[in-house]
């Protein structure tokens, strides 16, 4: 059956048994869901990615019943059954008579108000309890799965480098579009490295009965608060080598997921509650779980470049999958970089946010915003507009230096505990940056200073812009501009400073500062 056609049967009420009502549809590159009433129809895509081959009914047959069994384990009560779709005459329909010509996992709708992605979406209030329940729910599930062991003559350490090395062979058709040439060799040299260097501890936490048969896709998406249950969903069935690991490496796919997600908070109380403090304290355990987020955050890459590849997907589906996979991979990237001190630089509406915010993704750190914490501390509501004179009101020199005492504050608690900070402020005078200097210099983290170079007519274009929008907390208006401009201490050429062409699209400008932090780490080590 052409996948199109069964495509568009499945999007009719009238071919599901009763009165479902309207449908909704999802889509991964796997798969496709219909939303039917309170069930879901899971139809798996006649694809072959080399690691999952579903091309043929009787694949796509047995690994719905995989689907089923192993997803058990985790969300009893949730997967029903595995259901026939039938060719009746020139009707499609499911169950009933005719011959079949497919199979769907029949499973029972999870509200979507419940869901972990919705509850973060909507910075529920209640995510830091959630949270904590959950790290003790996932280390009470994985404690109770049996260890696995490899065939003799083998180990874990094979299947782990098996992976990686499918990994960047399956991602080199994507180099020039959803990743760079210059990320995957790096990554690829890393990887290769960090697994002839840590042989032993991977082959060592087999040996403790660390690998289990877990989830194998443990992220936001997957979990749902059914209040006082957690139900955990949809773990890999198709490749038992992705679903059988460390189960450091399960967590480390929540993890990455959301950091990825913006909530770095969030995944270091998980790590926390999950690991204990001992563990917390393990160098190895450290790496080890930093080794599987990178490996997390380019599978992802991964799979949303074979989305984006996909012929039959629409073309919104794929776009917007292109720019998943590209923030994934520079995730991973980022995970290589040093704990820094990151600060934007440059006068106003030359791209200084937009970049700050792409790096804290792209390093999973923390984003201090001087408008916001400006707004913040004088009881401004956020979406309230100012219209102040240049250096009065809301803007006057001693708001603007207490506003920056309050980011030094704010910035030197992350350093403190070695982490990297990334600051969104102007920083216009010199003295402001040197205090910020010296403070990661006493943390003994390196800084780097990002002047955002701007022509006038760019930085005047988009500031009329955001201030017709009013979509932005910064009260940068046009009319500002050359007062700013008239006292800015540009910053010199230097070590840890870079002039960035702001014209350039921000995905190339994070990964040009991302490539400059990890040469710069490279030229200390030698």
């Amino acid at each position: 059956m052409d996948p199109q056609t069964l495509h568009r049967a499945m999007l009719l009420p009238r071919t599901y048994p009763g009165e479902p009502g309207p449908v909704r549809f999802r889509e991964t590159h796997v798969s496709r869901l219909y939303f039917v009433g309170d069930l879901v129809y899971k139809v798996k895509k006649p694809v072959d990615f080399g690691f999952l081959n579903f091309t043929s009914l009787d694949r796509r047959k047995f690994y719905c019943h995989e689907e089923v069994r192993l997803n058990r384990r985790f969300s009893p009560g949730v997967y029903l059954d595995v259901v026939e779709i039938r060719l009746n005459g020139r009707r499609i329909c499911v169950g009933g008579s005719g011959r079949i010509i497919d199979y769907a996992v029949r499973m029972k709708r999870l509200p979507e108000a419940a869901m972990l992605s919705y509850l973060l979406e909507r910075q529920d209030p209640s995510l830091p309890e959630r949270m904590t329940r959950l790290a003790g729910h996932l280390a009470a599930l994985h404690a109770g799965l049996e260890p696995h062991r490899e065939p003799s003559g083998s180990s874990h350490l094979d299947v782990v480098n098996h992976n990686w090395e499918e990994n960047f062979t399956q991602t080199e058709p994507f180099i020039g579009r959803t990743l760079t040439a210059a990320t995957h060799s790096r990554l690829s040299a890393h990887i290769r490295e960090f697994l002839a260097r840590q042989a032993n501890l991977i082959l060592n936490r087999e040996q403790q009965g660390w690998v289990r048969d877990g989830h194998g896709d443990l992220h936001c998406e997957h979990i749902c608060f059914l209040d006082p249950d957690i139900v955990i969903y949809d773990c890999i069935e198709f490749n038992r080598r992705f679903r059988i690991a460390d189960v450091l490496a399960d967590l480390a796919f929540l993890l990455m997921d959301l950091e990825y997600r913006g909530r770095p908070d969030l995944a270091d109380l998980v790590r926390r509650n999950y690991l204990g403090v001992e563990a917390q304290q393990d160098a190895d355990i450290r790496s080890l779980l930093r080794f599987y987020q990178i490996y997390r955050a380019y599978v992802r890459g991964k799979v949303e470049s074979f989305l984006f590849a996909d012929p039959n997907a629409g073309e919104p589906a794929r776009q917007v999958a292109a720019a998943r996979a590209r923030r994934y991979f520079q995730l991973a990237l980022g995970y290589l970089c040093p704990a820094s001190l990151i600060m934007t630089c440059g006068l106003m509406g030359s791209g200084k946010t937009t970049l700050a915010r792409h790096l804290a993704g792209a390093l999973a750190a923390p984003l201090l915003r001087s408008d916001q914490l400006r707004k913040e501390r004088f009881a401004v509501a956020a979406g309230q507009g100012r219209d102040d004179a240049f250096n009065r009101g809301l803007y006057q020199p001693d708001i603007t230096r207490r506003t920056y005492q309050e980011l030094l504050e704010r910035a030197g608690a992350v350093l403190a505990e070695g982490r990297t900070v990334v600051i969104d402020a102007s920083f216009a005078r010199r003295q402001e940056r040197d205090a910020f200097r010296q403070a990661a210099r006493e943390a003994g983290i390196p800084t780097w200073l990002l002047f955002m170079d701007c022509d006038r007519d760019t930085a005047l274009q988009r500031l009329a812009q955001r201030q017709q929008t009013g979509q932005d907390l910064s009260d940068g208006r046009p009319a500002l501009y050359d007062a700013q401009a008239a006292c800015f201490e540009t910053p010199a050429e230097g070590p840890g400073v870079l002039h960035l062409d702001a014209g350039r699209p921000v995905e190339i400008l994070a990964e040009e500062v991302l490539e400059a932090m990890l040469a710069a780490r490279s030229g200390a080590a030698e």
